[in-house]
């Protein structure tokens, strides 16, 4: 049976400073780092799509 993998990252934005916690379980450094290359390729992603529908929505014909 396969063990549970667990990986959490938590950003905490107050007055200007930046804390981060990571909380991780049954998974290695390098799975950490690929799972991190996921999430920002996802929020890439989602910047791309948005600026587009900006633009879209805000041309003048």
């Amino acid at each position: 049976m396969e063990q549970e993998k667990m990986f959490e990252v938590k950003f905490v934005i107050k007055n200007g400073n930046i804390g981060t916690k990571v909380e991780t379980k049954n998974i290695s450094p390098q799975e950490c780092v690929g799972l991190l290359e996921i999430a920002k390729q996802q929020i890439i992603k989602d910047l791309e799509k948005s600026k587009k529908e900006l633009f879209r929505g805000s041309k003048n014909e």
